[in-house]
């Protein structure tokens, strides 16, 4: 497995850590005080995501000021994947200024950025927001060797590149994630609403990875004419991100989506309808399968077995999981995060 097979992250658990550190950092006496605002679990339903959407990550109180900030922490695996994301993160820190009683807001990047980088984040239009990177958390923590080592500790495991990350230019663009999410949701589980349960898998993925993941294509026959993929991408080659990480560790240049839409969880059934898409003289041994409602024990021993076996790769994701990766790329937060768990996961509790 490479690479992959050395990592042993869970990025949620990673994301809070991120969270908890910030608030210890923040509440030292000589800074303020912090307080985390959101639970360690994230949204269940939509109804759940709507309600912390605008709640930030944690509130946070500079030393001998009587103003409350606003404080989200952006997390990036990959440093060439923050570009586009900082954009949405202003925009959402900007709806939560907006409507609530905040009167700062502060994005911290899990990344060292130079001094014109950060100069050029922020309109000023948006006088009210900062945009910290590691550089200012470093400073924060002089003199706290305790913290100080947590920091570099979860720096060290955070970023799985070094790569120098390039100017950005800020500018407004609408953001689509949520509206796909809710009318995901909204379509009909089972065979009455495949169709549309299968077009907007296929528009969250080209939202989402449309730029990592070229040629995306539809609903491709296999030669037998009996199996159709719903959407097939090569990998950009050129970069460091989850997706080359994937092409590197499992030998891949294509990546196959196969969305299905059942009222239960998939079985082994489907596992194997999907197996037959891969095969390793084609460059072709990665897939995600977008289940509705998961899959079923059995499905994951077989998923498995192809792993460990055949070397083919087949991650499940729910559709829980495809709205909430639609919704956090609203608010700036990389959708590969939450696959990298999803692989972290299945490949930690493989047995030989």
């Amino acid at each position: 497995m490479g690479q992959m097979k050395e990592l042993q992250i869970e990025t949620h658990n990673l994301a809070r850590d991120w969270e908890v550190l910030l608030e210890n950092i923040l509440s030292q006496k000589e800074i303020g005080d912090a307080a985390l605002l959101k639970p360690d679990e994230g949204p269940s339903s939509q109804e759940e995501w709507q309600s912390y959407r605008l709640v930030p990550g944690l509130r946070f109180q500079p030393k001998g000021t009587k103003f409350k900030a606003a404080v989200d922490i952006k997390m990036f695996r990959w440093q060439n994947e923050w570009r586009r994301r900082v954009r949405d993160a202003t925009s959402h820190m900007r709806e939560i200024l907006a409507t609530s009683d905040f009167e700062r807001g502060i994005i911290i990047l899990t990344l060292e950025l130079p001094d014109h980088t950060l100069a050029h984040l922020v309109s000023p239009a948006d006088s009210g927001i900062e945009i910290w990177d590691i550089s200012k958390l470093r400073e924060l923590v002089e003199g706290n060797e305790e913290l100080s080592n947590e920091l570099e500790e979860l720096v060290a495991e955070t970023i799985l590149d070094d790569r120098t990350p390039l100017p950005v230019r800020v500018a407004h663009e609408v953001r689509q994630g949520s509206l796909l999410a809710t009318r995901l949701r909204q379509s009909a589980p089972g065979s009455g609403g495949w169709r549309e349960f299968e077009l907007l898998s296929e528009e969250a993925i080209r939202l989402l990875f449309g730029r990592e993941l070229l040629n995306l294509t539809a609903q491709l026959r296999t030669d037998d004419g009996l199996n159709r993929m719903d959407l097939v991408g090569r990998i950009k080659s050129e970069g460091s991100s989850f997706w080359s990480m994937i092409a590197s560790d499992f030998s891949t240049r294509y990546i196959v989506f196969d969305a299905k839409n059942f009222e239960e969880p998939i079985t082994q059934s489907e596992i194997q309808i999907t197996e037959k898409y891969l095969f390793a003289k084609g460059l072709r041994t990665v897939a995600v399968v977008i289940a509705r409602n998961g899959a079923d024990r059995n499905a994951w021993k077989l998923a498995e077995t192809q792993l460990r076996e055949n070397g083919k790769f087949i991650m499940v994701i729910t559709l829980a999981d495809l709205c909430s990766m639609l919704e956090g790329a609203d608010a700036g937060d990389p959708p590969e995060n939450l696959l990298f768990q999803r692989m972290d996961e299945m490949l930690m509790r493989m047995g030989r």
